[in-house]
């Protein structure tokens, strides 16, 4: 997974800077958010592979007296919990239904605009994931709405996704 975040975010820095990290006239082009996130990637990437090089390191100096056998250790970390009462396979779970609802956000996009779709990918996201009450996911895909209207469509004067639709 490291190496898989690694060149992704080189990937993904290269593709940036291909698209021009500032305009002839000196603004912000349009290849700077993909190089700024790709940057970030990398980063996160090299911290990740240091920190498991490092408790490699350790594991192996350390004693091989504390190792549990296979077979406890596993019902061992399928029952504990986190700070949100959730055992590992639901975390695990959660992990592919927040891929799927972002993946059907991007896909949403291009019907009924980028504004619409991540919205109700936010919606959707606290009201079926984290599980919160209906209300509140309403209300925080509304606030991510018109932060995305008042930030990039009104401030910085962004054209906007409407979709194939056309909404917004």
């Amino acid at each position: 997974m490291r190496v898989l975040l690694l060149a992704l975010g080189a990937a993904v820095l290269v593709a940036g800077i291909s698209y021009g990290v500032r305009t002839p006239d000196g603004h912000v082009g349009p290849g700077m958010m993909p190089a700024a996130a790709g940057a970030v990637m990398l980063l996160a990437g090299a911290w990740e592979s240091l920190k498991a090089f490092r408790s490699g390191r350790e594991a192996t100096d350390g004693d091989d007296s504390t190792v549990s056998s296979g077979a406890e250790g596993a019902e061992d970390e399928d029952s504990q919990l986190d700070v949100f009462g959730r055992t590992t396979a639901q975390r695990n779970r959660a992990v592919a239904v927040v891929f799927g609802v972002i993946a059907l956000g991007v896909a949403l996009t291009y019907a009924i605009g980028l504004l619409l779709g991540l919205s109700l990918m936010v919606a959707v996201l606290l009201t079926f994931v984290e599980k919160k009450p209906l209300w509140v996911g309403v209300v925080w895909g509304a606030g991510a709405f018109a932060f995305g209207y008042l930030v990039f469509g009104l401030a910085l004067n962004v054209p906007l996704a409407t979709g194939a639709l056309g909404l917004i």
